[in-house]
């Protein structure tokens, strides 16, 4: 059973990852992230990532995956207590932004928590409950540009912020049939400004400032589902291994809703002091708690995915490969709406594929590396921001590992894996006038181990 040393020393690690996030995020410069609600940011778990982010149809009894809550009912539960995971998941990303006009070159890099979550068995029917914190979308951008009218005139558009979610989940599994449901809240910022500078050393003008900030909040929803079809099985007559192969076809998502929205508009003109400060000068127009709704749009994915899983004696499990592929879509275009707002959205999808190995699961005398599970993928596809009149492709590959840090006689009852994923990718093409090249490194802790023991004596 997870003794409270070890329980504190999970809370300790993910108030470590908390604590430094703000040192390195500021950093982060994404232009893109302007619009709508910024840039989605990607929050699948750290061993989905590196399958190209494969949600619908992935599931793994030895981690958890929020985006289709239908693999909830797959948590395992024993007779005499049930595995609870505790999955955290951080990430750095690296930028590289070129900009064709004018010629420019800037990078950007920062940190991130992924993801907190905590996942439970409710019975030994195949219930399953998973609750936890991760960011929805981001807000970070400095961009300056010169123009001229009177004079030369400087602007400086800056941005931060972004949206996160608080939820808890439940999923049932009937025989080769799940079903499972996320709900929650969505909170968080969005701050804009827009600051013009006159660049004249003979006559003075004052600055102007257009500022916006914008607080969400809002209760949502989202659905799943996964079906299990066996295709055949076969044990191997030397090791005894039971291999039984099977097709997953799954799907997810979050259908059209609203979210609140508060905003709080400024035009004003304002000198600099001696440090670079802002000092406001004349307030030309002011609307504070100016309340609205935000239309969230219809987002799912439907994919499939061929798996092998093996068993040694009816008593352990595992994935000895899995390979699969989804399409999701997100209707931004379509049905995203912001009060009084008209932005330069349009409807995106992304294709992704990955494969999952285990060389030798179950054997006694491989090493480290025969049980490491390996991962590799891709996804391409449009994003939802079509900025400067053109679609804004995104094409990314994607590989990591898993490393298990138990012996496989005890990880049956007892896990803890790192989780790593690489993301090497490009967001614009020769079309947009700035593209990103980056690059993500995350790293997952998956830890398992059997709580709620009845108790055979006292």
């Amino acid at each position: 059973m997870l003794s409270a040393k070890r329980i504190i020393n999970y809370i300790v690690l993910t108030g470590f990852f908390l604590s430094i996030y703000n040192v390195l995020q500021a950093q982060e410069n994404s232009p893109y992230s302007r619009y709508g609600l910024g840039d989605v940011y990607p929050n699948q778990s750290i061993s989905s990532r590196a399958m190209g982010s494969l949600t619908a149809a992935y599931s793994d009894n030895q981690a958890l995956n929020a985006d289709n809550p239908a693999t909830y009912g797959d948590i395992r539960s024993y007779a005499n207590g049930g595995l609870v995971t505790f999955d955290v998941g951080t990430t750095i990303d690296a930028r590289t932004l070129h900009s064709a006009n004018p010629v420019m070159k800037y990078n950007s890099a920062y940190f991130i928590p992924s993801y907190i979550l905590i996942g439970l068995p409710l019975s030994k029917k195949h219930w399953g409950l998973v609750g936890g914190l991760r960011p929805m979308t981001r807000v970070n951008y400095s961009i300056q540009s010169l123009g001229r009218t009177i004079d030369t005139m400087q602007t400086l558009y800056e941005g931060s912020g972004g949206i996160n979610q608080a939820f808890v989940g439940i999923g049932k599994r009937w025989g080769g049939f799940s079903i499972g449901v996320n709900g929650g809240y969505l909170f968080g910022r969005k701050e804009i400004s827009t600051k013009k500078t006159f660049l004249n050393d003979s006559v003075h003008y004052n600055n102007s400032n257009v500022a916006e900030q914008q607080n969400f909040g809002g209760l949502f929803a989202n659905i799943g589902a996964q079906l299990n079809i066996k295709l055949g099985a076969k044990t191997d007559s030397l090791s005894k291994v039971k291999s039984t192969y099977g097709l997953r076809l799954g799907v997810a998502g979050m259908l059209k809703q609203n979210i609140n929205v508060t905003s709080d508009i400024i035009n004003e003109t304002y000198t600099n002091n001696t440090n670079g400060g802002v000092l406001p000068q004349d307030t030309i127009s002011y609307r504070s708690e100016v309340n609205g709704k935000v239309t969230l749009p219809t987002v799912f994915n439907a994919g499939f995915m061929v798996v092998n899983q093996q068993s040694l004696l009816g008593i352990a499990t595992d994935y000895k490969w899995m390979a699969g592929a989804e399409m999701s879509i997100g209707k931004w275009g379509d049905e995203y709406q912001y009060p009084g707002k008209s932005e330069p959205l349009t409807n995106s999808w992304m294709l992704r594929g990955g494969v999952q190995f285990v060389p030798t699961p179950f054997s006694s005398t491989a090493g480290v590396l025969g049980h490491t599970i390996y991962r590799l993928g891709f996804y391409t596809g449009k994003d939802y921001v079509h900025a400067d009149g053109n679609d804004l492709k995104v094409t990314a590959f994607t590989f990591g590992a898993g490393f298990r840090m138990r012996k496989f006689n005890n990880y049956t009852n007892q896990s803890s894996i790192i989780n790593t994923a690489f993301e090497i990718g490009k967001r614009g093409s020769n079309v947009n006038n700035i593209t990103e090249n980056f690059f993500r490194f995350s790293v997952g802790l998956s830890l398992s181990d059997i709580w709620f023991i009845k108790r055979k004596y006292d």
